[in-house]
């Protein structure tokens, strides 16, 4: 079995997914690619992030999102910190109310000490 390549002192993960409206995919993807991402990263021990978007809407018609992020601890997302920096910026204001369902998944990146 071959190692992944996850960013060194990647030890765990998050992954949070998001369902949203169509009709609010532009503004979603907006907010999170240079206000929110870019305010996550910041927080000490966050080494990176990979977004995913399902390829098709469920059956309820949301478009599905996902972010995996690449953690050297695994209680990051819970922090003072990492709240902080989730608050700032128009993502808290302007799409949390727009969010349709939102599942948190944490744990230890496969092959990692």
């Amino acid at each position: 079995m071959t190692t992944p390549a996850y960013p060194p002192g990647a030890r765990y993960f998050y992954m949070v997914s998001f369902e949203i409206d169509p009709a609010d995919e532009a503004l979603f993807n907006e907010i999170y690619e240079t206000e929110h991402i870019p305010n996550i990263l910041t927080v000490p021990g966050v080494l990176g992030v990979v977004r995913f978007r399902d390829h098709e809407p469920n059956e309820r018609g949301w478009l599905f999102y996902s972010a995996l992020y690449y953690l050297t601890e695994a209680g990051l997302p819970d922090t003072p910190q990492w709240q902080a920096e989730s608050d700032k910026g128009r993502w808290a204001p302007l799409i949390r109310p727009r969010v349709k369902s939102r599942q948190r998944r944490l744990g230890r990146l496969a092959g990692t000490p």
